[in-house]
Protein backbone atom coordinates (compact mmCIF):
# COMPACT_ATOMS: atom_id res chain seq x y z
CA UNK A 1 0.00 0.00 0.00
CA UNK A 2 1.38 3.47 -1.14
CA UNK A 3 1.55 6.06 1.60
CA UNK A 4 -1.42 8.81 1.43
CA UNK A 5 0.30 12.55 0.72
CA UNK A 6 -1.64 15.54 0.32
CA UNK A 7 -1.04 16.98 -2.97
CA UNK A 8 0.18 20.74 -3.66
CA UNK A 9 -2.97 21.92 -5.04
CA UNK A 10 -4.97 21.39 -2.78
CA UNK A 11 -4.97 22.86 0.73
CA UNK A 12 -4.64 20.29 3.52
CA UNK A 13 -6.44 20.67 7.10
CA UNK A 14 -3.88 22.27 9.80
CA UNK A 15 -3.46 20.15 12.55
CA UNK A 16 -1.28 20.62 15.82
CA UNK A 17 1.70 18.31 16.59
CA UNK A 18 -0.23 15.91 18.92
CA UNK A 19 -2.54 15.75 16.04
CA UNK A 20 -0.14 14.72 13.92
CA UNK A 21 1.32 12.42 15.92
CA UNK A 22 -1.66 10.78 16.94
CA UNK A 23 -2.71 10.32 12.61
CA UNK A 24 0.49 8.60 11.86
CA UNK A 25 -0.08 6.11 14.67
CA UNK A 26 -3.49 5.49 13.63
CA UNK A 27 -1.85 4.79 10.02
CA UNK A 28 0.52 2.47 11.72
CA UNK A 29 -2.73 0.35 13.49
CA UNK A 30 -4.02 0.76 9.49
CA UNK A 31 -1.25 -1.24 8.55
CA UNK A 32 -0.46 -3.54 10.90
CA UNK A 33 -4.01 -4.69 10.29
CA UNK A 34 -3.96 -4.77 6.65
CA UNK A 35 -0.89 -6.82 7.10
CA UNK A 36 -2.78 -9.14 9.14
CA UNK A 37 -5.52 -9.69 7.09
CA UNK A 38 -6.22 -13.06 5.09
CA UNK A 39 -5.99 -10.87 1.92
CA UNK A 40 -2.34 -9.88 2.83
CA UNK A 41 -1.35 -13.23 4.02
CA UNK A 42 -3.15 -15.13 0.96
CA UNK A 43 -5.49 -16.66 3.07
CA UNK A 44 -8.34 -15.46 1.04
CA UNK A 45 -12.03 -15.62 1.62
CA UNK A 46 -14.74 -14.13 -0.48
CA UNK A 47 -17.87 -13.33 0.81
CA UNK A 48 -19.66 -13.51 -1.80
CA UNK A 49 -18.27 -14.53 -5.87
CA UNK A 50 -18.44 -11.96 -8.66
CA UNK A 51 -17.07 -12.92 -12.50
CA UNK A 52 -14.11 -10.47 -11.27
CA UNK A 53 -13.13 -13.21 -8.27
CA UNK A 54 -14.28 -16.06 -10.41
CA UNK A 55 -11.64 -14.53 -13.11
CA UNK A 56 -8.55 -14.06 -10.41
CA UNK A 57 -9.09 -17.09 -9.64
CA UNK A 58 -8.57 -18.28 -13.04
CA UNK A 59 -5.67 -16.26 -13.64
CA UNK A 60 -4.02 -17.35 -10.05
CA UNK A 61 -4.52 -21.31 -10.99
CA UNK A 62 -2.89 -20.40 -14.45
CA UNK A 63 -5.77 -21.82 -16.32
CA UNK A 64 -7.49 -22.13 -19.59
CA UNK A 65 -11.13 -20.85 -19.62
CA UNK A 66 -11.78 -25.14 -20.58
CA UNK A 67 -9.70 -26.32 -18.52
CA UNK A 68 -11.32 -24.19 -15.30
CA UNK A 69 -14.14 -24.84 -16.34
CA UNK A 70 -13.90 -28.96 -16.42
CA UNK A 71 -12.13 -28.40 -12.74
CA UNK A 72 -15.23 -26.66 -11.30
CA UNK A 73 -17.45 -28.90 -13.41
CA UNK A 74 -19.54 -26.29 -14.98
CA UNK A 75 -20.03 -25.19 -18.93
CA UNK A 76 -16.86 -22.91 -20.40
CA UNK A 77 -19.86 -21.13 -21.78
CA UNK A 78 -20.72 -19.95 -17.97
CA UNK A 79 -17.22 -18.98 -17.19
CA UNK A 80 -16.88 -16.81 -20.16
CA UNK A 81 -20.23 -15.06 -18.81
CA UNK A 82 -19.22 -14.83 -15.60
CA UNK A 83 -15.76 -13.00 -16.77
CA UNK A 84 -17.80 -10.91 -18.94
CA UNK A 85 -19.92 -9.78 -16.85
CA UNK A 86 -17.52 -8.65 -14.16
CA UNK A 87 -18.50 -7.37 -10.61
CA UNK A 88 -22.10 -7.69 -12.06
CA UNK A 89 -22.63 -11.30 -12.23
CA UNK A 90 -22.84 -13.50 -9.17
CA UNK A 91 -22.82 -17.49 -10.17
CA UNK A 92 -25.63 -19.32 -8.28
CA UNK A 93 -25.61 -20.61 -4.85
CA UNK A 94 -24.22 -24.46 -6.25
CA UNK A 95 -21.57 -22.67 -8.17
CA UNK A 96 -20.37 -20.42 -5.01
CA UNK A 97 -19.52 -23.56 -3.43
CA UNK A 98 -17.82 -24.85 -6.22
CA UNK A 99 -15.69 -21.80 -6.38
CA UNK A 100 -15.35 -21.63 -2.50
CA UNK A 101 -14.04 -25.19 -2.23
CA UNK A 102 -11.60 -24.72 -5.14
CA UNK A 103 -10.00 -21.43 -3.61
CA UNK A 104 -9.95 -23.60 -0.56
CA UNK A 105 -7.72 -26.85 -1.45
CA UNK A 106 -5.34 -24.22 -3.75
CA UNK A 107 -1.89 -23.69 -1.89
CA UNK A 108 -0.55 -20.76 -0.59
CA UNK A 109 1.06 -19.75 -3.77
CA UNK A 110 -2.08 -19.35 -5.66
CA UNK A 111 -4.07 -18.08 -2.95
CA UNK A 112 -1.74 -15.55 -2.81
CA UNK A 113 -1.66 -14.62 -6.50
CA UNK A 114 -5.46 -15.00 -6.18
CA UNK A 115 -4.89 -11.93 -3.34
CA UNK A 116 -2.95 -9.88 -5.51
CA UNK A 117 -5.14 -9.86 -8.08
CA UNK A 118 -7.62 -8.46 -5.83
CA UNK A 119 -5.80 -6.37 -4.20
CA UNK A 120 -7.32 -2.50 -4.70
CA UNK A 121 -5.46 -0.29 -6.60
CA UNK A 122 -5.35 3.46 -7.73
CA UNK A 123 -5.59 6.41 -5.12
CA UNK A 124 -9.70 6.35 -4.28
CA UNK A 125 -9.04 2.54 -3.34
CA UNK A 126 -6.46 3.40 -1.35
CA UNK A 127 -8.44 6.48 0.53
CA UNK A 128 -11.15 4.37 1.09
CA UNK A 129 -9.35 0.83 2.28
CA UNK A 130 -7.60 3.32 4.85
CA UNK A 131 -11.08 4.22 6.39
CA UNK A 132 -12.07 0.80 5.93
CA UNK A 133 -9.14 -0.11 8.21
CA UNK A 134 -10.55 2.11 11.22
CA UNK A 135 -9.31 5.40 11.04
CA UNK A 136 -10.62 7.95 13.82
CA UNK A 137 -12.01 10.82 12.30
CA UNK A 138 -9.28 13.25 13.94
CA UNK A 139 -6.81 11.11 12.18
CA UNK A 140 -8.46 11.71 8.54
CA UNK A 141 -6.78 15.20 7.64
CA UNK A 142 -3.41 13.84 8.45
CA UNK A 143 -3.39 11.44 5.54
CA UNK A 144 -5.62 12.90 3.14
CA UNK A 145 -6.64 15.88 1.88
CA UNK A 146 -10.41 17.13 2.26
CA UNK A 147 -10.94 16.91 -1.69
CA UNK A 148 -9.18 13.70 -1.99
CA UNK A 149 -11.27 12.78 0.85
CA UNK A 150 -14.29 13.95 -0.99
CA UNK A 151 -14.08 13.12 -4.39
CA UNK A 152 -12.98 9.31 -3.45
CA UNK A 153 -16.54 8.88 -1.46
CA UNK A 154 -18.06 10.63 -4.85
CA UNK A 155 -16.37 8.34 -7.25
CA UNK A 156 -17.17 5.22 -5.12
CA UNK A 157 -20.84 6.39 -5.71
CA UNK A 158 -21.09 7.03 -9.45
CA UNK A 159 -19.07 3.54 -9.96
CA UNK A 160 -21.63 1.15 -7.74
CA UNK A 161 -24.61 3.40 -9.22
CA UNK A 162 -23.56 2.37 -12.88
CA UNK A 163 -23.07 -1.01 -11.57
CA UNK A 164 -26.70 -1.21 -10.42
CA UNK A 165 -28.18 1.03 -13.65
CA UNK A 166 -26.49 -2.33 -15.17
CA UNK A 167 -29.23 -4.99 -16.21
CA UNK A 168 -29.24 -8.38 -18.56
CA UNK A 169 -32.70 -8.08 -19.27
CA UNK A 170 -34.69 -5.75 -21.11
CA UNK A 171 -38.63 -5.04 -22.11
CA UNK A 172 -38.60 -7.41 -25.16
CA UNK A 173 -37.08 -10.26 -23.49
CA UNK A 174 -39.40 -10.04 -20.93
CA UNK A 175 -42.18 -9.53 -23.48
CA UNK A 176 -41.37 -12.86 -25.07
CA UNK A 177 -41.18 -15.07 -21.79
CA UNK A 178 -44.04 -13.61 -20.77
CA UNK A 179 -46.05 -15.17 -24.67
CA UNK A 180 -43.61 -18.21 -23.71
CA UNK A 181 -45.30 -18.60 -20.65
CA UNK A 182 -49.20 -17.90 -21.77
CA UNK A 183 -48.42 -20.13 -24.93
CA UNK A 184 -47.46 -22.86 -22.86
CA UNK A 185 -50.48 -22.88 -20.52
CA UNK A 186 -53.09 -22.79 -23.52
CA UNK A 187 -51.49 -24.96 -25.62
CA UNK A 188 -51.26 -27.44 -22.65
CA UNK A 189 -55.34 -28.41 -22.73
CA UNK A 190 -54.45 -29.86 -26.17
CA UNK A 191 -51.35 -31.51 -26.39
CA UNK A 192 -49.49 -34.07 -24.88
CA UNK A 193 -47.60 -34.18 -21.29
CA UNK A 194 -44.08 -35.05 -21.59
CA UNK A 195 -43.09 -32.96 -24.75
CA UNK A 196 -45.07 -29.82 -23.31
CA UNK A 197 -42.54 -30.78 -20.24
CA UNK A 198 -39.42 -30.27 -22.17
CA UNK A 199 -40.35 -26.88 -23.60
CA UNK A 200 -41.60 -25.65 -20.29
CA UNK A 201 -37.85 -26.55 -18.67
CA UNK A 202 -36.78 -25.24 -21.56
CA UNK A 203 -37.72 -21.62 -20.85
CA UNK A 204 -37.93 -21.82 -17.63
CA UNK A 205 -33.64 -22.95 -17.80
CA UNK A 206 -34.01 -19.37 -19.84
CA UNK A 207 -35.22 -17.99 -16.83
CA UNK A 208 -32.69 -18.96 -14.50
CA UNK A 209 -30.13 -18.47 -16.49
CA UNK A 210 -31.47 -14.38 -16.51
CA UNK A 211 -31.73 -14.33 -12.86
CA UNK A 212 -28.03 -15.47 -12.30
CA UNK A 213 -26.81 -12.03 -14.00
CA UNK A 214 -27.71 -8.54 -12.77
CA UNK A 215 -31.44 -6.28 -13.03
CA UNK A 216 -33.84 -4.09 -11.70
CA UNK A 217 -35.08 -5.09 -8.84
CA UNK A 218 -39.00 -4.64 -10.74
CA UNK A 219 -37.18 -7.29 -13.47
CA UNK A 220 -36.28 -9.61 -10.68
CA UNK A 221 -39.51 -9.72 -9.56
CA UNK A 222 -40.82 -10.40 -12.48
CA UNK A 223 -38.81 -12.97 -13.53
CA UNK A 224 -39.58 -14.59 -10.39
CA UNK A 225 -43.13 -14.49 -11.73
CA UNK A 226 -42.36 -16.20 -14.71
CA UNK A 227 -40.13 -19.29 -12.54
CA UNK A 228 -42.72 -19.73 -10.71
CA UNK A 229 -45.50 -19.75 -13.32
CA UNK A 230 -43.46 -22.36 -15.22
CA UNK A 231 -42.38 -24.14 -11.92
CA UNK A 232 -46.43 -24.40 -11.18
CA UNK A 233 -46.76 -25.45 -14.98
CA UNK A 234 -44.63 -28.19 -14.60
CA UNK A 235 -46.02 -29.40 -11.25
CA UNK A 236 -49.27 -29.98 -12.97
CA UNK A 237 -47.45 -32.18 -16.02
CA UNK A 238 -45.86 -34.26 -13.45
CA UNK A 239 -48.91 -35.36 -12.13
CA UNK A 240 -50.51 -36.06 -15.15
CA UNK A 241 -47.44 -38.40 -15.92
CA UNK A 242 -48.04 -39.61 -12.45
CA UNK A 243 -45.16 -38.47 -10.45
CA UNK A 244 -46.82 -36.64 -7.75
CA UNK A 245 -43.31 -36.71 -5.64
CA UNK A 246 -41.57 -34.63 -8.08
CA UNK A 247 -45.13 -32.78 -8.82
CA UNK A 248 -44.92 -31.80 -4.97
CA UNK A 249 -41.67 -30.34 -5.04
CA UNK A 250 -42.19 -28.25 -8.13
CA UNK A 251 -45.64 -26.71 -6.50
CA UNK A 252 -42.85 -26.22 -3.44
CA UNK A 253 -40.37 -24.04 -5.84
CA UNK A 254 -43.63 -22.45 -7.50
CA UNK A 255 -44.65 -21.29 -4.16
CA UNK A 256 -41.26 -19.70 -2.61
CA UNK A 257 -41.29 -17.88 -6.24
CA UNK A 258 -44.99 -16.97 -5.82
CA UNK A 259 -43.53 -15.50 -2.17
CA UNK A 260 -40.40 -13.58 -3.86
CA UNK A 261 -42.22 -11.78 -6.81
CA UNK A 262 -45.36 -10.73 -4.28
CA UNK A 263 -47.95 -12.14 -6.46
CA UNK A 264 -51.22 -13.29 -4.58
CA UNK A 265 -53.10 -14.50 -7.84
CA UNK A 266 -49.97 -17.50 -7.88
CA UNK A 267 -50.08 -17.85 -4.53
CA UNK A 268 -53.68 -18.76 -4.49
CA UNK A 269 -53.16 -20.86 -7.64
CA UNK A 270 -50.38 -22.47 -6.07
CA UNK A 271 -51.90 -23.38 -2.81
CA UNK A 272 -54.82 -25.20 -5.07
CA UNK A 273 -52.07 -26.79 -7.09
CA UNK A 274 -50.50 -28.49 -4.03
CA UNK A 275 -53.89 -29.16 -2.55
CA UNK A 276 -54.75 -31.67 -5.56
CA UNK A 277 -51.09 -33.27 -5.14
CA UNK A 278 -51.60 -33.91 -1.38
CA UNK A 279 -55.34 -35.36 -2.43
CA UNK A 280 -54.10 -37.19 -4.74
CA UNK A 281 -51.46 -38.66 -2.57
CA UNK A 282 -53.44 -39.78 0.40
CA UNK A 283 -53.30 -36.86 2.11
CA UNK A 284 -56.87 -35.12 2.02
CA UNK A 285 -56.39 -33.39 5.43
CA UNK A 286 -53.57 -31.41 4.46
CA UNK A 287 -55.07 -30.37 1.23
CA UNK A 288 -57.88 -29.34 3.33
CA UNK A 289 -55.14 -27.18 4.74
CA UNK A 290 -53.40 -26.00 1.41
CA UNK A 291 -57.17 -24.80 -0.27
CA UNK A 292 -58.61 -22.98 2.98
CA UNK A 293 -54.85 -21.09 3.56
CA UNK A 294 -55.10 -20.48 -0.40
CA UNK A 295 -57.91 -18.72 -0.09
CA UNK A 296 -56.33 -15.85 1.66
CA UNK A 297 -54.64 -14.55 -1.25
CA UNK A 298 -57.59 -15.31 -3.63
CA UNK A 299 -59.99 -12.18 -4.28
CA UNK A 300 -63.84 -12.45 -5.32
CA UNK A 301 -63.30 -13.82 -8.71
CA UNK A 302 -62.13 -17.50 -10.34
CA UNK A 303 -59.51 -17.76 -8.17
CA UNK A 304 -61.94 -18.00 -4.90
CA UNK A 305 -64.39 -20.18 -7.32
CA UNK A 306 -61.36 -22.85 -7.60
CA UNK A 307 -60.08 -22.68 -4.61
CA UNK A 308 -63.97 -23.85 -2.57
CA UNK A 309 -64.58 -26.33 -5.73
CA UNK A 310 -61.15 -27.87 -4.44
CA UNK A 311 -61.93 -28.08 -0.75
CA UNK A 312 -65.34 -29.39 -1.79
CA UNK A 313 -63.25 -32.24 -4.02
CA UNK A 314 -61.52 -33.11 -1.05
CA UNK A 315 -64.58 -33.03 1.91
CA UNK A 316 -66.20 -35.06 -0.55
CA UNK A 317 -63.44 -37.58 -0.40
CA UNK A 318 -63.25 -37.48 3.46
CA UNK A 319 -67.20 -38.31 2.95
CA UNK A 320 -68.37 -35.09 4.92
CA UNK A 321 -71.56 -34.00 2.97
CA UNK A 322 -71.83 -30.73 5.02
CA UNK A 323 -68.53 -29.49 4.55
CA UNK A 324 -69.06 -30.22 0.92
CA UNK A 325 -72.22 -28.39 0.18
CA UNK A 326 -71.14 -25.60 2.24
CA UNK A 327 -68.26 -25.17 -0.27
CA UNK A 328 -69.76 -25.88 -3.13
CA UNK A 329 -72.63 -22.95 -1.64
CA UNK A 330 -69.52 -20.41 -0.94
CA UNK A 331 -68.42 -21.11 -4.86
CA UNK A 332 -72.11 -20.04 -6.26
CA UNK A 333 -72.40 -17.12 -3.95
CA UNK A 334 -68.93 -15.64 -5.60
CA UNK A 335 -69.59 -12.47 -7.54
CA UNK A 336 -66.52 -12.65 -10.58
CA UNK A 337 -66.34 -9.13 -10.30
CA UNK A 338 -62.80 -8.76 -10.14
CA UNK A 339 -60.39 -10.38 -12.72
CA UNK A 340 -57.01 -12.24 -11.99
CA UNK A 341 -54.01 -11.54 -14.12
CA UNK A 342 -53.08 -15.45 -13.76
CA UNK A 343 -56.40 -16.92 -13.75
CA UNK A 344 -58.78 -14.89 -16.35
CA UNK A 345 -55.92 -13.32 -18.35
CA UNK A 346 -53.48 -16.23 -18.84
CA UNK A 347 -55.99 -19.06 -18.75
CA UNK A 348 -55.30 -22.29 -20.07
CA UNK A 349 -54.04 -24.70 -17.43
CA UNK A 350 -54.60 -21.73 -15.34
CA UNK A 351 -57.97 -21.06 -16.06
CA UNK A 352 -61.38 -21.77 -14.04
CA UNK A 353 -64.21 -21.24 -16.70
CA UNK A 354 -67.43 -23.04 -16.46
CA UNK A 355 -66.66 -26.11 -18.21
CA UNK A 356 -63.89 -26.91 -15.57
CA UNK A 357 -66.31 -25.87 -12.78
CA UNK A 358 -68.66 -28.34 -13.99
CA UNK A 359 -66.35 -31.27 -14.33
CA UNK A 360 -65.10 -30.16 -10.71
CA UNK A 361 -68.40 -30.57 -9.55
CA UNK A 362 -69.29 -33.68 -11.58
CA UNK A 363 -66.28 -35.25 -9.47
CA UNK A 364 -67.66 -34.10 -6.12
CA UNK A 365 -71.00 -35.59 -6.76
CA UNK A 366 -69.32 -39.31 -7.60
CA UNK A 367 -67.49 -39.03 -4.67
CA UNK A 368 -70.41 -39.17 -2.05
CA UNK A 369 -72.65 -41.12 -4.49
CA UNK A 370 -74.91 -38.48 -5.79
CA UNK A 371 -75.39 -40.21 -9.22
CA UNK A 372 -78.06 -37.82 -10.69
CA UNK A 373 -76.35 -34.42 -9.55
CA UNK A 374 -73.18 -36.01 -11.03
CA UNK A 375 -75.16 -36.94 -14.33
CA UNK A 376 -75.84 -33.31 -14.91
CA UNK A 377 -72.99 -31.71 -13.99
CA UNK A 378 -70.61 -34.02 -16.47
CA UNK A 379 -72.92 -33.83 -19.23
CA UNK A 380 -72.47 -29.63 -19.11
CA UNK A 381 -68.56 -29.97 -18.48
CA UNK A 382 -69.04 -32.40 -21.77
CA UNK A 383 -71.10 -30.53 -23.72
CA UNK A 384 -69.09 -27.19 -22.86
CA UNK A 385 -65.87 -28.49 -23.63
CA UNK A 386 -66.93 -30.21 -26.97
CA UNK A 387 -69.19 -27.29 -27.99
CA UNK A 388 -66.57 -24.57 -27.29
CA UNK A 389 -63.39 -23.39 -28.95
CA UNK A 390 -61.25 -25.96 -30.31
CA UNK A 391 -57.74 -24.42 -29.04
CA UNK A 392 -59.86 -24.37 -25.27
CA UNK A 393 -60.81 -27.58 -25.44
CA UNK A 394 -58.93 -29.08 -22.57
CA UNK A 395 -59.24 -33.06 -23.65
CA UNK A 396 -57.84 -34.19 -19.90
CA UNK A 397 -60.50 -31.99 -17.98
CA UNK A 398 -63.34 -33.48 -20.64
CA UNK A 399 -62.08 -36.86 -20.46
CA UNK A 400 -62.48 -37.33 -16.85
CA UNK A 401 -65.73 -35.39 -16.46
CA UNK A 402 -66.39 -38.64 -19.43
CA UNK A 403 -65.29 -40.87 -16.61
CA UNK A 404 -67.06 -39.56 -13.85
CA UNK A 405 -70.04 -39.80 -16.00
CA UNK A 406 -69.81 -43.62 -17.14
CA UNK A 407 -69.54 -43.90 -13.16
CA UNK A 408 -72.96 -41.82 -12.56
CA UNK A 409 -74.35 -44.27 -15.53
CA UNK A 410 -73.17 -47.71 -13.28
CA UNK A 411 -74.70 -46.28 -10.09
CA UNK A 412 -77.99 -45.70 -12.13
CA UNK A 413 -77.67 -49.37 -13.41
CA UNK A 414 -76.73 -48.26 -17.07
CA UNK A 415 -73.84 -50.34 -18.80
CA UNK A 416 -74.62 -49.08 -21.88
CA UNK A 417 -74.52 -45.23 -20.86
CA UNK A 418 -70.88 -46.18 -19.04
CA UNK A 419 -69.99 -47.77 -22.41
CA UNK A 420 -71.02 -44.67 -24.59
CA UNK A 421 -69.50 -42.25 -21.97
CA UNK A 422 -66.27 -43.90 -22.05
CA UNK A 423 -65.96 -44.51 -25.92
CA UNK A 424 -64.11 -40.98 -26.53
CA UNK A 425 -61.82 -41.77 -23.41
CA UNK A 426 -60.52 -45.45 -25.00
CA UNK A 427 -59.80 -43.66 -28.23
CA UNK A 428 -57.16 -41.32 -27.00
CA UNK A 429 -54.10 -41.75 -28.18
CA UNK A 430 -51.19 -43.19 -25.28
CA UNK A 431 -49.43 -40.06 -25.66
CA UNK A 432 -52.16 -38.18 -23.77
CA UNK A 433 -53.66 -41.17 -21.62
CA UNK A 434 -53.18 -38.73 -18.22
CA UNK A 435 -52.37 -40.49 -14.89
CA UNK A 436 -56.04 -39.27 -13.31
CA UNK A 437 -57.61 -41.29 -16.02
CA UNK A 438 -56.04 -44.63 -14.98
CA UNK A 439 -56.62 -43.78 -11.91
CA UNK A 440 -60.27 -43.34 -12.19
CA UNK A 441 -61.24 -45.80 -14.62
CA UNK A 442 -59.47 -48.44 -12.09
CA UNK A 443 -63.00 -47.22 -9.85
CA UNK A 444 -64.89 -47.78 -12.90
CA UNK A 445 -63.74 -51.23 -13.23
CA UNK A 446 -64.82 -51.86 -9.39
CA UNK A 447 -68.69 -50.67 -10.07
CA UNK A 448 -68.37 -53.23 -13.27
CA UNK A 449 -67.32 -55.90 -11.07
CA UNK A 450 -70.32 -55.28 -8.81
CA UNK A 451 -73.01 -58.53 -8.73
CA UNK A 452 -75.29 -56.65 -10.84
CA UNK A 453 -72.93 -56.59 -13.93
CA UNK A 454 -70.76 -59.90 -13.27
CA UNK A 455 -72.54 -61.53 -15.85
CA UNK A 456 -73.32 -59.38 -18.31
CA UNK A 457 -71.00 -59.56 -21.33
CA UNK A 458 -71.21 -55.91 -22.32
CA UNK A 459 -69.53 -55.33 -18.80
CA UNK A 460 -66.91 -57.60 -19.35
CA UNK A 461 -66.30 -56.54 -22.93
CA UNK A 462 -65.87 -52.70 -21.46
CA UNK A 463 -63.67 -54.35 -18.55
CA UNK A 464 -61.06 -55.59 -21.04
CA UNK A 465 -61.38 -52.67 -22.83
CA UNK A 466 -60.11 -50.50 -19.80
CA UNK A 467 -57.98 -52.63 -18.87
CA UNK A 468 -55.73 -52.95 -22.26
CA UNK A 469 -56.11 -48.74 -21.74
CA UNK A 470 -54.69 -48.73 -18.37
CA UNK A 471 -51.37 -51.21 -19.90
CA UNK A 472 -50.58 -47.86 -22.25
CA UNK A 473 -50.11 -44.40 -20.70
CA UNK A 474 -48.48 -41.18 -21.51
CA UNK A 475 -46.52 -42.03 -18.55
CA UNK A 476 -45.35 -44.93 -19.97
CA UNK A 477 -43.61 -43.19 -22.92
CA UNK A 478 -40.88 -41.89 -20.53
CA UNK A 479 -37.23 -43.23 -19.84
CA UNK A 480 -37.30 -45.77 -16.77
CA UNK A 481 -36.35 -44.05 -13.57
CA UNK A 482 -39.60 -43.01 -11.72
Amino acid sequence: MRAFVTTAPHRPFTASGNRFREAVACLTVALVLWSQSSVAKGDAVVGEWTGREARALRDAKRMSIREFAAHLGVHERLVSKWEAGGERVRPRPVNQAALDTSLARSDDVVRARFSTLLAPTGADADLLAFVDAGAVKSAVPEVMSERELIMAAAHEASEHAAAAESTNVGATTLAQLDADVRRIANEYVHAAPAPMMVEMLRVRRRVYRLLDGQQKPVDTSHLYLLAGTLSGLMANASTDLGYLDAAGEQIRAAWAYAELSGHNGLRAWTRGMHALIENWSDRPRNAVQLARSGQEFAGQGLARVRLLNIEARVWARLGSDAETDRCLRAAEAVVSDRRDELHDEIGGVFGFGAPKAAYYAGATCIQLGRAEQALAATERAITLYSSGPALQRSYGAESLARVDNAAAHLINGSIDGAADALRPVLGLPEDRRIAQLGERLVGVRRRIAAPAYRDAFEARQLDERIEEFCGATAAAGLPPGR
